[in-house]
């Protein structure tokens, strides 16, 4: 766990009474609900800054994918193992197993789009079943952080492969669901997928009798504009961030 899951996680434990104690905020007493708030406001600042760049459409698209797996990894880092391998109720899935078919979709997705705008005009409008990894959830283990590190590198390739289609190729057919459908729908997926699986894994939780403490609910919307922020390929300036949050949380007595 790096240096940001860890203050991710260490807003998982914060509560009404720790959001309470004092904290300085340029010479004057404030307190730590704000120092989680002023690094919201410091992130909001950059991504409107950023979002006013000069980006294909493409990729504002798939920042808003970014956007809600910041959301999703606030929502999850730091919980304890327990919640995260229970199923909430028979033929459910766990938060693990949710997350695992998170990262076949987003596979499956990207393989699915890059060859609808590389294809050629004579192949078939649907890439081969056989190229596609399965949509199963595969026996998972271990802490959910190493699920995520995986989501999170099959959103890198996507933006990688897909953050800059020229804007002809947008309107190129493709197929969804049995629906044809263009390049523009499917990027659009991206992020609907992961928001409709983070609303699963919430009411997984819900079902298991876990609640968000005020700390992780303003986490969670801090970590959704650095992601927006990343995606938009401002990645150092999410770095920067980053490091404030656990700077401020480090002045926090445990």
């Amino acid at each position: 766990m790096n240096d940001y899951d860890a203050a991710l996680a260490r807003c998982g434990t914060l509560d009404e009474d720790v959001l309470a104690r004092p904290w300085s905020f340029r010479g004057r007493q404030m307190d730590v609900r704000y120092a989680l708030y002023r690094t919201l406001e410091d992130a909001q600042e950059v991504q409107v800054r950023v979002s006013a760049g000069d980006h294909p459409e493409s990729r504002r698209i798939l920042a808003l994918a970014q956007r809600a797996l910041g959301s999703l990894r606030a929502l999850l880092t730091g919980l304890p193992g327990a919640s995260l391998d229970r199923a909430p109720r028979a033929g459910e899935w766990s938060i693990q197993e949710t997350v695992a078919h998170m990262v076949a979709v987003e596979q499956r997705y990207a393989l699915q789009t890059k060859y609808a705008v590389d294809r050629e005009e004579a192949d078939p409008i649907r890439i081969a079943d056989s190229r596609l990894p399965s949509l199963a959830p595969a026996n998972v283990g271990g802490e959910v952080a190493a699920l995520l590190t995986r989501l999170a590198e099959a959103r890198a390739e996507t933006d990688r492969w897909l953050g800059d289609v020229p804007p002809a190729k947008m309107t190129r057919p493709t197929i969804w669901g049995g629906y044809e459908i263009d390049v523009r729908f499917r990027l659009h997926r991206f992020a609907a997928h992961v928001e409709e699986h983070t609303i699963q894994c919430e009411k997984t939780l819900q079902a298991l009798g876990w609640r968000p403490t005020e700390g992780r609910q303003i986490a969670r919307r801090l970590a959704a504009v650095l992601g927006e922020v990343e995606g938009l390929g401002a990645a150092k300036d999410a770095r920067e961030i980053e490091a404030r949050l656990v700077e401020r949380l480090a002045s926090v007595a445990p």
